[in-house]
């Protein structure tokens, strides 16, 4: 395959990129835009050509290319360097980096393995019995810390190591469908409480404060997004279908034991990172009574494995993919820039003629507003965080004019910010595979997917209108 790609012709990629390159370049020295300042089109000129670097980017390419782009466009346009790297000091993108190498250590001490020949030789293995085990275990994890990139990055390289045991072969629908319900497990079902994942506090936090914030409590937050529960459920029953497994799981449990025992004794390294992983679960559960946070409690437990000699420097400049850990310090920069830059209120009052034309009708809204979303994240690669905090900014409209509670966007801005059709639509994708490797999800399954997700999304949405009905919030 040429590494930009092409349809039997000129290499699409390329020209593209080179078309939205052009496009930024002449946004930012033509300044056309009437309402935004000279900051404002240069900064926005800048994001188109660093976005078209990220989604038009060839396979060997890296995200750097687009962080340089926007911090060179955007200290040219004026803006302090403070500013733009904002997210590189945000508390997500610190959990994200001490995580992303709690779950190299899993991989590289082989307790992961351990962990799961330890469980499973209690039973003979199905697949229900592992998906279910899956939903059990990601519930338990949700409830101790509010990091969905803290669970994927343990779950999925211990669901390598189920399909490891297993003797599924890499790119096989059964280890596809082992290792993607590990993570969409680790993400959808906590969405239902405020606390459950990233989006709680990050999304409610986009509403206009005041009277729309103070709408946000847990006790509504669950009121509205518990169906989340549910969804997760649906959705690796209808995975299971869709990405049948060629043939059953062989293996019992008496043959896990066996394989169990070869490990043999336990090492000092999984000694190591046994101890740092209760230390980090009993921190996580303490938090609640004593006065330290999740990141503390995770850069406590990311510092002890380089205190015991888990992870050694060698392990800091290869274990973990440091152009992901780029581009997601970037992207959590993105509300910032926009804010600062103008861009966000030069385009609010465009939002709200967007959005009123569809408002009459509930459920009409709820499911344009899916569809609109789903078409701004083809160029929003911040999880949707951008359009969304844009996008809240109707919010006080849609509750004053149509007395729809601004959780309920909220809920639609979350089913389109957790698309996953390309890598560059979720730092998860390459945070995964950058653990995981060849030996993780086929891509061609995880596009399938994706597709599952975004059409079971559309039921989901309809389902949820009559559930808001039956509970009161619409």
């Amino acid at each position: 395959m040429k590494p930009w790609g092409s349809l039997n012709g000129p290499p699409v990629k390329l020209i593209m990129l080179l078309l939205f390159l052009v496009v930024g370049l002449a946004v930012a020295l033509a300044q056309p835009f009437y309402g935004l300042d000279e900051v404002g089109n240069k900064v926005l000129g800048t994001m188109i050509a660093a976005l078209a670097t990220w989604i038009f980017r060839p396979e060997s390419g890296t995200f750097v290319i687009g962080a340089g782009i926007i911090f060179l466009g955007g200290t040219l346009a004026g803006m302090p360097m403070s500013d733009l790297a904002v997210g590189f000091s945000s508390p997500a993108f610190w959990l994200l980096v001490p995580a992303m190498f709690l779950g190299a250590a899993l991989m590289k001490t082989g307790l992961g393995k351990r962990m799961v020949y330890a469980l499973f030789r209690q039973f003979n293995l199905t697949y229900p019995k592992i998906l279910l085990g899956w939903f059990v275990v990601c519930i338990l994890f949700a409830l101790i810390t509010p990091s969905a990139t803290v669970r994927f990055l343990i779950a999925t390289p211990i669901a390598v190591s189920v399909a490891d045991a297993c003797h599924l072969e890499n790119g096989c629908r059964g280890r596809s469908l082992i290792v993607i319900s590990a993570c969409m497990l680790s993400i959808f079902p906590s969405i239902a409480w405020i606390n459950g994942s990233l989006f709680g506090p990050m999304f409610s936090s986009f509403l206009p404060e005041g009277a729309m914030r103070e709408m946000a409590t847990p006790e509504m937050w669950f009121r509205v997004m518990a169906p989340w529960l549910l969804f997760g459920v649906v959705f690796i029953i209808a995975l299971y279908f869709v990405l049948k497994p060629e043939k059953p799981i062989s293996i019992t449990r008496e043959q896990v034991s066996k394989m169990y025992n070869e490990l043999g004794p336990i090492t000092k390294a999984e000694k190591g990172c046994l101890v740092v992983f209760v230390f980090l679960v009993v921190s996580l559960v303490l938090q609640r009574f004593f006065p330290f946070t999740t990141n503390q409690a995770i850069l406590a437990a990311f510092v002890l494995l380089l205190l015991l000699g888990v992870l050694t420097a060698k392990d800091i400049s290869s274990g973990v993919s440091w152009d992901t850990i780029m581009f997601f310090g970037v992207i959590l920069s993105f509300v910032h820039i926009f804010y600062v830059s103008g861009i966000t209120a030069w385009l609010t009052p465009y939002l709200v003629l967007l959005i009123r034309p569809i408002a009459f009708s509930p459920l009409l809204f709820i499911l344009a507003l899916y569809i609109i979303c789903l078409v701004i994240r083809f160029i929003d690669v911040s999880q949707g965080w951008i359009s969304s905090a844009i996008l809240a900014m109707a919010t006080p409209m849609l509750l004053a004019d149509f007395g729809l509670h601004p959780l309920i966007s909220i809920m639609v801005f979350i089913c389109a910010s957790c698309l996953f059709f390309f890598r560059y639509h979720q730092p998860w994708i390459v945070q995964v595979e950058s653990v995981c490797g060849s030996s993780g999800w086929n891509p061609r399954h995880l596009a399938t997917a994706s597709i599952l997700y975004a059409g079971l999304a559309v039921v989901f949405l309809v389902f949820c209108y009559f559930y808001w009905q039956f509970v009161g919030v619409l």
